[in-house]
């Protein structure tokens, strides 16, 4: 694959409060994300933010070749809304093409392949959960780390329940395992920011309980995630049970990176949108664009970092 690019769009950087321009689509995003932080060292900002370290680009480097093996036939595709029309209302009332999302799971796919074959990890049995993903179902790949102090990754891929659906894929960490994201969050034409952003989301969040960069946090009706690559809120409801875990990086003699500060917020009365289009026609399609939830297992996330 060529261009796991985030075209011309403004990308939340390792502090996920400080941001830089990236243009190229030719280069990866982790190389744009360290031309960036360089760019903010060189003019004296930014100096508590860190390069992707060399094991690090490698790594996605090597998920990247993987990818163009596992992704061969789900082709990757541009913002529609880069240079073309602004968002209108309807667009958040259709999905004309939900198929294309096979990607992210060609994508995962990548991952857990490259993940066992340089032996951080084998195949185990289902954890228990404390926060299950927002779908019901789903298959589980369980990968389970052999080092120390890490956390097992749970990728779930949940196969459309109709031609009008998407696939999707839910990630999540930890034993009691706990939900960190669904990718994609919403598949409604005017969600669509292109393939890259799907793919750039799945690697940060793979990549930070892999990297040990990982700390979790739920109990009552709230939790908190924090990253590298940021920090994040949310109401839960319903919890299985509460749990709080940090994670530890999965390779030998790696040090993980440094988590991105504490976000002090209110805890929201209503649910949030998660950007500034989530007015109540994309609100309800979302609804009709995703599976059943399981009981017991509602989530909303809203960003933070951004």
């Amino acid at each position: 694959m060529t261009g796991t690019a985030l075209s011309g769009r403004v990308k939340s950087l390792s502090t996920g409060n400080v941001h830089a321009m990236a243009t190229d689509p030719a280069r990866s995003w982790w190389e744009r994300c360290n031309d960036g932080v360089r760019s903010m060292h060189e003019t004296g900002w930014g100096e508590s933010t860190s390069v992707l370290s060399r094991e690090i680009c490698e790594l996605l480097d090597d998920v990247d070749e993987q990818f163009a093996l596992t992704g061969a036939h789900t082709p990757e595709w541009p913002n529609p809304y880069k240079d073309g029309p602004d968002r209108a209302e309807a667009d958040y009332e259709r999905s004309t093409n939900p198929e294309k999302y096979l990607i992210v799971v060609a994508r995962v796919q990548a991952w857990t392949t490259v993940l066992l074959d340089r032996g951080w990890a084998r195949e185990a049995s289902p954890v228990q959960w404390a926060l299950r993903p927002f779908d019901s179902g789903g298959a589980d790949t369980v990968l389970e780390p052999t080092a120390d102090g890490a956390v097992p990754l749970i990728l779930t891929t949940h196969t459309p329940v109709d031609s009008n659906h998407p696939f999707n894929i839910s990630i999540s960490a930890g034993d009691p395992a706990v939900c960190l994201a669904s990718i994609p969050d919403c598949a409604c034409d005017g969600c669509d920011s292109g393939s890259a952003t799907l793919l750039e989301e799945i690697d940060t969040w793979v990549l930070s309980v892999v990297d040990g960069s990982l700390h979790v946090d739920v109990a009552g009706n709230y939790s908190s995630v924090r990253t590298s690559f940021g920090t994040r809120g949310s109401t839960v409801q319903n919890l299985d049970g509460p749990t709080e875990f940090t994670a530890a990086p999965w390779p030998a003699n790696w040090t993980a990176r440094p988590l991105a500060s504490q976000i002090r917020t209110a805890h929201p009365e209503p649910p949030f949108p998660r950007t500034v289009f989530g007015t109540a026609a994309r609100e309800g399609f979302r609804r009709l664009l995703r599976k059943p939830g399981v009981a017991g297992a509602s989530q909303i996330y809203w960003r933070t970092d951004e």
